[in-house]
């Protein structure tokens, strides 16, 4: 295993309770409007592997509805969190520890649906995120939905603008401001070992696979990721109402950049 893939699973082996509390509680916005998406495509029956599925939160919301999920995970710690949310939340699902390099433990067409939002943004070199792709695209069935996420890099700007001003005067974070500024894609580290790209470059990968049809792309956050704060002071009833709105606009092509993560939902032909 390459020494920056060691960096991100030490990184999520260190507090895996972050990961789960920041769609939890810091960014609720993105799961409700991602699964919103999900929820076009995602049918009754439908069998889900969630490939860097992290503490589980979309495992467990479609394994609640009925569906056989399996979650596969570089960090052990966010599988071990995995398994005891989902039985917090009297659910199960098969949560295995794992590399989304290598799914050879899973036959080809084994799954009607795959998540893939987490390991693309981690994979610092494009061969390693076609791997993934090629891996995922692999264990889907024909007819299936395949769920890419990014991050992406006028996402870090957003994160600047919102949570640390002051982070413009950085002259480590000038690299960062400065690509943005062109419209470039680049992997560096960040939190850790990450891969931001533009919203053309993202796309861009999918051209390698005559057997995927993108059928969507959409901001995870919607119109919301500025406002983030400002969304949870709201009640529950304002909050919400906003989440819906901002679904109308998460697929529109001139609001793509107003969100941190990017998601490409394609289906295997």
């Amino acid at each position: 295993m390459s020494e920056y893939i060691n960096k991100v699973m030490e990184h999520y082996d260190s507090n895996p309770k972050k990961e789960w509390d920041r769609l939890q509680k810091r960014f609720p916005a993105e799961k409700y409007i991602t699964l919103k998406m999900m929820d076009r495509y995602i049918r009754p029956g439908d069998r889900i592997l969630d490939i860097g599925g992290g503490p589980g939160h979309y495992s467990i919301a479609y394994a609640r509805r009925g569906h056989d999920v399996t979650l596969l995970d570089l960090s052990s710690g966010n599988v071990r969190l995995a398994k005891r949310k989902a039985s917090q939340y009297k659910t199960r699902i098969d949560a295995q520890q794992g590399n989304a390099l290598d799914l050879s433990r899973f036959p080809d067409e084994s799954f009607d649906i795959v998540f893939l939002m987490g390991p693309l943004y981690h994979l610092t070199e494009e061969e390693d995120r076609l791997q993934a792709i090629r891996e995922a695209k692999r264990v889907l069935k024909k007819g299936g939905y395949l769920f890419c996420s990014f991050i992406l890099m006028f996402g870090g700007v957003i994160y600047a603008m919102r949570e640390l001003p002051v982070l413009l005067f950085g002259e480590k974070e000038q690299v960062h401001f400065e690509t943005a500024a062109r419209v470039e894609s680049k992997s560096f580290c960040s939190f850790t070992w990450t891969y931001m790209t533009t919203v053309k470059d993202a796309k861009a990968h999918f051209d390698h696979f005559t057997d995927l049809e993108t059928v969507s792309v959409f901001g995870q956050e919607g119109i919301l990721a500025p406002y983030t704060h400002n969304m949870s002071a709201q009640s529950r009833k304002v909050r919400e109402a906003w989440y819906d709105y901002a679904v109308r606009y998460c697929d529109r092509e001139e609001y793509l950049t107003h969100s941190e993560h990017l998601a490409v939902i394609s289906r295997k032909i």
